[in-house]
């Protein structure tokens, strides 16, 4: 089977790929070499952003400790913004040294979120959000903020589309050039997010909204598809669905609950959205991805794929075979 490339070049929509950042790296002994090797290949498909890396604590996260060479040894394409998350300002001091274009933050609309994940409370982080905005955008980065909880926290019953609203309206006025709702644990539903989507649209701020739903409760690709009736024109996904441990648990192998990137622009594509992405060069990444895991990735496109490849399980629409 040959995968549809797609209107390659021309846009719609805009995808974020995060598995550089958001996933890649807890692949154990991942390499530095590994890790530049797929964001040049990602460069290629067509993928307009990409979160490279992120410029944790050395001793805290180990994952990314080669971040400035990560940074340094990305063949930067023309057309394609390259942005790393920080955590703090010790982190945005290395970042806005490197060749990066855009800083990522985040930020919890939820206390009780942030808790349970070790995050300061959302006074604390607004509180020195100026500081790091200022920081960046002084070197020429643009900033942008991923807004966790956004349609909901299991561990707090306070939170309320006012909320979120009244969050993204600060950062805006911060300077935030896009701000990134984030489904963190799967609560959102198609009907929630079309209310909260329109209603942040029809304010007209200078931020741009994204979109990043996790799959944790089988809802990603239906939010998806939602959020772009809503209005909403750029996506989070990433390669294979690979994320960040659950609550940053970094004793785990490997999670899966990000949007695959694969099959949401395989999605789009089919119902005439245009990505820009090239999908055979995407399978591609996704190939070198699941080479370097040494194991079978829940990327449900790839899975497909390699059904039609195999005659012996699948010999066509009249005959399923082994199936």
């Amino acid at each position: 089977m040959t995968a549809k490339t797609g209107n390659y070049g021309s846009t719609d929509v805009t995808i974020v790929e995060i598995s550089p950042r958001d996933g890649f790296p807890y692949i154990r002994n991942v390499t530095t070499e590994q890790k530049i090797n797929l964001i040049n290949m990602l460069s290629e498909t067509g993928i307009k952003k990409i979160d490279a890396i992120a410029f944790t604590h050395p001793a805290l996260f180990p994952q990314n400790a080669d971040a400035e060479e990560v940074v340094k040894g990305i063949k930067k394409k023309s057309g394609v913004t390259y942005a790393c998350m920080i955590p703090g300002e010790m982190g945005c001091r290395r970042a806005v040294n490197t060749k990066i274009e855009e800083i990522t933050f985040v930020i919890s609309v939820s206390d009780a979120y942030n808790q349970k994940i070790g995050l300061k409370t959302l006074r604390e982080t607004l509180n020195k959000i100026p500081t790091i905005f200022e920081m960046a955008i002084n070197h020429g980065k643009t900033v942008r903020v991923y807004v966790l909880a956004a349609f909901g926290c299991p561990y707090s019953s306070k939170i309320s589309a006012d909320d979120v609203i009244n969050l993204y309206l600060k950062l805006s006025h911060l300077g935030a050039s896009e701000i990134s709702l984030v489904d963190s644990t799967g609560l959102a539903n198609p009907k929630q997010v079309k209310s909260l989507v329109k209603a942040i649209i029809n304010l007209k701020l200078p931020s741009k909204l994204a979109v990043h739903f996790h799959n944790t409760r089988n809802t990603a690709i239906a939010n998806c598809v939602a959020a772009y009736e809503a209005g909403v024109r750029i996506f989070d996904t990433s390669l294979n669905g690979l994320s960040w441990p659950l609550f940053g648990r970094i004793e785990d192998d490997l999670s899966f609950w990000n949007v695959p990137t694969e099959d949401l622009v395989n999605l789009l594509e089919e119902m005439g959205i245009r990505t820009g992405v090239s999908l055979d060069r995407l399978m591609e990444c996704a190939n070198f991805v699941e080479k370097i895991a040494g194991r079978p990735l829940p990327g449900h496109l790839s899975f497909a794929r390699s059904l039609a490849n195999n005659p012996k399980i699948y010999r066509g629409p009249d005959n399923y075979g082994d199936l």
